[in-house]
C-alpha cells in the first residue's frame, strides 16, 4: 500500500514539473515573439505580449524589464511611473528606481518630481557614495547633464569618498563646456593622483578645441602653477605648445628639466617641437642651452647641432617666404653675407667633420652642397662635398637627391656626359624613389635633346608621362608637345635646352638675351608661346614689371586660347597684386579668370585671392 501511495506520489509531481516545464516554455516563446516585434518597430504589439508576460512572472527581471523599455518607447509615462513606483515600494533601497523616476518626470517636464526623487533616493543614506553614483549615472544615460553634475557635486561634498567623482565632474563639466569647473577639478585630480596626467591631458585635448577652453584651461593651470608637482607643471607647458606660447614653455621646460634631471631630453623634446612648430627662434634657443649646458652628452650635442643648423637654414630660407619673393617662380641668389645662412653652413660642417651619425652627416653633406650650389655658385665646394657623400653614405635617405644634385651641377658645367651619368644612375637605382626617378628621366630627355637624339628623349618622356602620381609626369607631357611640334628643327630644341640650363644656373640676364634673340612671331606655336611664359617670368625675378605684363598680356589676349592663356591671366593678376601693390586690377584680373576659364587648376587660388582682397588682407 504504501509503495503503491509513493509511486502514485511520483507520477503526480511528474505531472506537475512537466505542466510547469510546458507553460514557462510557452512564455519564452511569446517572450521571443514580443522582441520580434520589437525588432521590426510593431512597439504596440510587443507591449502587449511583454506586458502580459510581466503581470504573469513580475518577479521575472527579463519580463520587467522589456515592460519598462515598451512603456517609455512609446510614452505611456503614467503606466510606467506607477510600474516604478510599485517597484520602489517593494525595494526602497534600489537607488536606479530614483534615477528612473526622475527621469521619467523630466520628460513629462514636471521639475518639482524630479528633484523630488533624486533627493529622496539621495537621502536614504546620505553617506554612501554608491547612491550618488548610481543615480548620476542613470542621469547622465540620458543626457540629463545639469542634473548628473549637481549629483556628482553633492556626492563629493558629502561623501568622505570624494575622490571617487572627481573623474566622473571632469567628464560631465567637459561635455557642458564648463571649462573653469572641469579644469578645476582636473587640477584637484593631479594634486591627489599624480598618475592621472594622461587621462587629464586626453580631457583637455577636448578643452582646448574650443579657443574659449585653451583659454581657461591656460589661466586655471597658471593659477595652481606648483613647481614641486610635475604633472601641473608638464600639462601647463603642454598647453603653452597648444597656445603657441613658446617662450613661458621653454622655462617651464626647464623646471621640468630640473624636476625629472632628464639630461637634457626635455629640452631636446621641446626645441624639436618648436621646430616642427615653425617657432625657430624657440628651437634655436633650446638647442644652444643644450651644446652650453650639457657637454658631457655627445648625444645631445650631436642633435642639438643639427637642430641649429636646420633652424638656421629655415630662418634663411624664410625670406624667400616674404611678399616681395614668394610669388616670383624663378629665385635669384641670396646675399652670401646672409648671418642665417653662415650659421646654418657652419653648423652642418660642424656635423659631417666631428660626428659619425650616418644620417645626420648625409643630410649636412647634401644641404650644405645645395646652399654651396644654389647661393654662392660655388660648384667646386658642392662636387667636393657630393663626392662624399655619394662614395661614403650609399644607404641613407640623401644619397640619391646627392646623385641628383651631382647631374644638375654638371649639367650646369656644360659636362653633359658627366650629367648623363649621375642621372642614369639614379635611374637604376633601387632605392631611389619614384619622383627621384622621373626627375632623372626628365634631365635625360634634356640631354639626348642637346644630343639631338629627339626619339630617344621622347621614348624617355613617355615612360614618365605614365606615372600619373608626380608633377614630373605633367612637365613631361609639356616637353613632348614642344618636341613634337619643333621636331623638325633640332637645333631650335638644343637652344631651349641650352636657355633652362641658363635658369638653372640663375644666369637670368643671360636666359633673356637667349630668348629676346629668337623671332617669336608664330602666337599659334606652343613653343614660342612657352618662351614667352619662361621670358615673363624671367622679367618679374628681375623686377622688370611693365616687360613681364607685354608678354603675359600677348599670351592672354590672344585670338585663340592657348594652354598657357589661364596661367598668363593668373600671373597678370599676382603681378599687379605682388609687384605693382594695384588691388583693383588684381581683382578684375581674378575676376576674369573666373568667367573665362571657370575649370582652371587656378580657381580656388584666385578665389581665395579675391576674398583676401575685399577683407583687406593686403
Amino acid at each position: 500500500m504504501r509503495k503503491n501511495l509513493f509511486l502514485y506520489l511520483i507520477l503526480i509531481i511528474n505531472l506537475v514539473s512537466t505542466f510547469a516545464y510546458s507553460q514557462t516554455q510557452d512564455h519564452w516563446n511569446k517572450f521571443r515573439l514580443a522582441q520580434g516585434y520589437e525588432n521590426i518597430g510593431n512597439y504596440e504589439k510587443a507591449y502587449e505580449l511583454y506586458r502580459e508576460l510581466y503581470l504573469s512572472f513580475p518577479t521575472q527581471f527579463q519580463f520587467y524589464d522589456a515592460y519598462l523599455r515598451m512603456l517609455t518607447q512609446l510614452k505611456k509615462y503614467d503606466e510606467a511611473i506607477i510600474l516604478l513606483k510599485e517597484k520602489l515600494s517593494q525595494n526602497p533601497e534600489d537607488y536606479n528606481l530614483y534615477g528612473e523616476l526622475a527621469v521619467l518626470y523630466e520628460r513629462k517636464g514636471i521639475k518639482d518630481s524630479v528633484e523630488f526623487f533624486i533627493k529622496q533616493g539621495l537621502n536614504r543614506n546620505p553617506n554612501n557614495s554608491i547612491s550618488y553614483k548610481f543615480i548620476a549615472n542613470i542621469l547622465i544615460q540620458n543626457r540629463m547633464f545639469d542634473y548628473a553634475n549637481k549629483v556628482l557635486e553633492e556626492g563629493k561634498n558629502r561623501t568622505s569618498d570624494n575622490e571617487m567623482f572627481i573623474i566622473d565632474l571632469i567628464n560631465i563639466n567637459t561635455i557642458l563646456m564648463n571649462y573653469q569647473k572641469a579644469c578645476n577639478e582636473m587640477i584637484e585630480l593631479l594634486k591627489k593622483q599624480p598618475q592621472h596626467i594622461s587621462f587629464v591631458q586626453n580631457k583637455l585635448a577636448q578643452v582646448i578645441t574650443n579657443p574659449a577652453g585653451l583659454e581657461t584651461a591656460v589661466q586655471v593651470f597658471e593659477k595652481n602653477l606648483d613647481k614641486k608637482n610635475f604633472p601641473i607643471i608638464k600639462l601647463l607647458s603642454w598647453l603653452y605648445f597648444q597656445n603657441k606660447n613658446f617662450s613661458k614653455a621653454f622655462e617651464l621646460t626647464l623646471e621640468i628639466e630640473k624636476l625629472t634631471n632628464s639630461n637634457g631630453y626635455e629640452i631636446l623634446e621641446f626645441s624639436n617641437r618648436a621646430y616642427q612648430e615653425g617657432f625657430i627662434q624657440e628651437a634655436v634657443r633650446g638647442y644652444e642651452y643644450i651644446i652650453k649646458n650639457f657637454k658631457e652628452r655627445k648625444d645631445l650635442e650631436a642633435m642639438s647641432v643639427i637642430g641649429l643648423a636646420r633652424s638656421y637654414e629655415q630662418l634663411f630660407q624664410s625670406q624667400f617666404q616674404s611678399k616681395e619673393l614668394f610669388w616670383k617662380l624663378l629665385k635669384p641668389s641670396a646675399d652670401t653675407s646672409n648671418k642665417n645662412l653662415k650659421e646654418a653652413l657652419k653648423y652642418y660642417a660642424i656635423i659631417f667633420n666631428n660626428y659619425t651619425l650616418t644620417n645626420l652627416v648625409a643630410e649636412a653633406l647634401y644641404k650644405s652642397a645645395y646652399l654651396y650650389k644654389e647661393h654662392f655658385r660655388d660648384y667646386t665646394k658642392a662636387k667636393e662635398l657630393l663626392k662624399r657623400l655619394i662614395n661614403d653614405y650609399v644607404l641613407t635617405d640623401f644619397y640619391s637627391q646627392g646623385v641628383l644634385l651631382s647631374g644638375d651641377i654638371e649639367k650646369i658645367l656644360g659636362n653633359y656626359d658627366n650629367a648623363l651619368d649621375y642621372y642614369e644612375k639614379v635611374r637604376i637605382f633601387s632605392r631611389a624613389n619614384e619622383t627621384e626617378r622621373s626627375l632623372a628621366q626628365f634631365q635625360i630627355a634634356e640631354i639626348l635633346i642637346h644630343k639631338g637624339l629627339i626619339d630617344s628623349a621622347k621614348s624617355v618622356l613617355n615612360s614618365i608621362k605614365k606615372i600619373t602620381t608626380n608633377d614630373v609626369a605633367n612637365d613631361a607631357i609639356e616637353f613632348l608637345m614642344l618636341i613634337t611640334e619643333q621636331e623638325n628643327s633640332p637645333q631650335t630644341l638644343k637652344i631651349y635646352v641650352e636657355i633652362e640650363r641658363l635658369i638653372e644656373a640663375k644666369q637670368f640676364e643671360e636666359a633673356i638675351k637667349k630668348i629676346t634673340s629668337l623671332n617669336l612671331d608664330d602666337e599659334y606655336s606652343i613653343f614660342q608661346n612657352k618662351l614667352r611664359m619662361t621670358l615673363a617670368e624671367l622679367y618679374i625675378t628681375t623686377n622688370r614689371f611693365s616687360d613681364a605684363l607685354a608678354q603675359l598680356n600677348y599670351l592672354y589676349e590672344l585670338k585663340e586660347k592657348s594652354i598657357y592663356s589661364d596661367k598668363a591671366l593668373y600671373r597678370i593678376g599676382q603681378l599687379y597684386l605682388y609687384g605693382l601693390n594695384d588691388k583693383s586690377r588684381a581683382e578684375q584680373s581674378f575676376n576674369k579668370l573666373l568667367a573665362e576659364f571657370p575649370s582652371s587648376i587656378f580657381v580656388t587660388e584666385v578665389r581665395a585671392l579675391i576674398n583676401q582682397i575685399q577683407s583687406e588682407q593686403f
